[in-house]
């Protein structure tokens, strides 16, 4: 078989991997993506290094580059470099992103349907649960609830890249991703996701608005459309949803006492202030991957036990390493979004920046309150997310989806 006929089918494998597999099995489909990214690698050729200056490889270089910096210096000595496996997704995603230029790659409207079903799924495995068991944490068959919920919106808004570049009626199907995501969302109880989801929402609309993809008469309509769902899922049930019910007491803590008061909400707490002063203690490269939890609890007011990491994706990377890993973060980060306002065909261009800011937005807000980077399956689905706005970046108008 020609390189010309194995590339696709490695990328193929490694987007089912990561959007239709993932949210339902998540070890089989983090197991498949990296092993395609290991076969991708055994196919480079020279001509690779040409993109090297794509923003979807020299950014999350530069973030490892930034990372294995400051965790050598802060663990004095090469040990540190241990603790770059916890983004080892990215690095496999590198050589996906060589097999996959120059050659026939999946089309925007199919990597929009694995996300579809990758949704359907989670929201199938989420009401089956709370069907069978009463369960108000729904996921918890398939993974932590956090990360299911968390995947489960990722994904319902990468399948939004079938309406953002389709032309005809059925582009309007691609809608049920976030619906089917935000059901497994409220289902789960997941208070960052549901907090995500409005955010992700909000920076959709905002990007569509400012590209010009979005028009004043379909942001009316779309507006109508959200009152009228959200009125029907209110009668529904949603409001008794633990999603629901678990903000709105957060909600309700903040107007009588300025913090939400439960027990997970105060760890965290003791989580931010112990990785502040860690950060404040060791602001260039931080306490290295392996100290940095020792590091933040020993200098928390409250000491916390038992946690692997700090519940936050700005407070892991600060105490871990420095301002070199708060810049290698956002350099993850901000990846997808760079590449998409760097593809040449203007209307692709539109619909990869409103569904970038929407995953950089919701990536950004949960991982305020939980580890992203670093959670093997959430890591994986940011490295294809990468992968597929590099593919749909670099394939142009002709794999506009019909």
């Amino acid at each position: 078989m020609t390189l010309e006929k194995t590339s696709p089918l490695i990328l193929l494998a490694a987007l089912v991997a990561a959007l239709a597999m993932a949210p339902v099995a998540p070890e089989a489909g983090n197991i498949l993506f990296l092993a395609a990214g290991g076969v991708a690698l055994l196919l480079l050729r020279p001509a690779a290094l040409d993109l090297i200056g794509r923003p979807a490889i020299w950014m999350p270089l530069a973030g490892l580059f930034l990372l294995a910096v400051a965790y050598s210096v802060a663990a004095r000595g090469p040990g540190g470099l241990a603790g770059l496996l916890f983004v080892v997704p990215l690095v496999a995603m590198i050589p996906l992103i060589g097999a996959g230029a120059g050659h026939t790659a999946p089309s925007p409207a199919m990597i929009a349907v694995l996300a579809l079903c990758g949704s359907a799924g989670a929201a199938a495995i989420a009401i089956v649960e709370f069907a069978s068991t009463g369960s108000t944490r729904a996921g918890g068959t398939v993974a932590n609830p956090i990360h299911f919920a968390d995947l489960a919106l990722a994904v319902g808004f990468l399948a939004l890249l079938g309406t953002a570049l389709g032309r005809g009626r059925g582009r309007w199907l691609f809608l049920l991703a976030p619906l089917l995501a935000t059901v497994a969302v409220l289902l789960s109880g997941t208070r960052g996701a549901v907090v995500a989801l409005v955010a992700m929402s909000g920076a959709a609309v905002l990007a569509g608005v400012v590209v010009r993809l979005i028009s004043l008469r379909h942001l009316a309509i779309g507006a109508l459309l959200l009152v009228v769902v959200l009125i029907g899922a209110w009668l529904a049930g949603a409001g008794q949803t633990s999603g629901v019910q678990r903000v709105m007491t957060d909600i309700g803590d903040v107007l009588r006492t300025g913090l939400p008061t439960d027990e997970s909400t105060s760890e965290r707490l003791q989580m931010y202030e112990g990785g502040l002063k860690a950060f404040l203690a060791s602001p260039v490269v931080g306490h290295g991957p392996f100290e940095f939890v020792e590091a933040a609890a020993s200098r928390a007011t409250v000491r916390f036990e038992g946690a692997p990491h700090l519940h936050s994706d700005l407070a892991d990377f600060a105490a871990s390493g420095g301002v070199l890993g708060l810049i290698a973060y956002f350099l993850f980060l901000l990846a997808p979004l760079a590449e998409a306002l760097r593809t040449p065909d203007p209307e692709t261009r539109k619909g990869l920046v409103v569904v970038s800011a929407a995953l950089v937005a919701g990536y950004f807000v949960m991982g305020l309150t939980n580890a992203m980077f670093g959670i093997l399956n959430l890591t994986v689905f940011y490295a294809a997310a990468t992968l597929t706005v590099f593919i749909v970046s670099n394939s142009g108008a002709d794999h506009r989806t019909a």
